[in-house]
């Protein structure tokens, strides 16, 4: 716990951080962007439809949508979004979704237009949420601090990448901790 609220403090102060630097210095521009992710713990599994076939609730996979300001440097930039992230299973009579906010700083090597970073996300809320016949309800679980590691081509006012993201969820109410490591694909448009 300790730990997370260290890296909550680092995160907010990386962002303040630049409010100092001037415009003349960097190239502020604000970002609106999404994208999809695969991977970690399965949190529910085998849920069955009408239809027979079947799905998982995984705490890594879902879309997210986010928004935030990237600062571009001579040779580097600084990036800060936060966001929601959602996945699970969907059907006409009920769902399952693992949900969370994160909040992220990336700094990155920009060699022409190819933006090579590392960072920190902090999901904020994570919460399982169960609404399917028979089972429902929700489960809270502690905010996590995870490592980002991220490729991005950039075009100026639009970019697409791959994002690798290492990140633990506990469950305080049984003191389990699922593994999120997750990869996924974007998309940026910078403004």
């Amino acid at each position: 716990m300790i730990f997370n609220k260290f890296g909550l403090v680092a995160l907010l102060s990386s962002g303040l951080a630049l409010s100092s630097v001037s415009h003349a210095e960097a190239d502020i521009s604000g970002i609106l962007g999404g994208g999809l992710a695969f991977g970690g713990e399965t949190l529910v599994d085998d849920i069955r439809f009408t239809d027979g076939s079947s799905g998982d609730v995984k705490t890594g996979e879902g879309f997210w949508l986010d928004f935030g300001f990237r600062a571009g440097f001579e040779g580097w930039a600084l990036k800060n979004t936060i966001g929601y992230k959602s996945g699970g299973v969907f059907a006409s009579n009920g769902d399952a979704t693992f949900s969370r906010m994160p909040l992220t700083v990336v700094a990155s090597l920009d060699n022409n237009g190819h933006l090579f970073g590392a960072g920190f996300t902090y999901e904020l809320n994570p919460e399982l949420e169960l609404d399917l016949p028979g089972l429902y309800g929700t489960a809270e679980f502690e905010n996590a601090l995870g490592l980002v590691l991220e490729y991005e081509n950039n075009h100026d006012t639009w970019a697409w990448g791959v994002r690798y993201t290492h990140i633990e969820y506990d469950y305080d109410a049984t003191g389990e901790t699922f593994d999120g490591n997750n990869i996924g694909a974007f998309f940026n448009w910078y403004f």
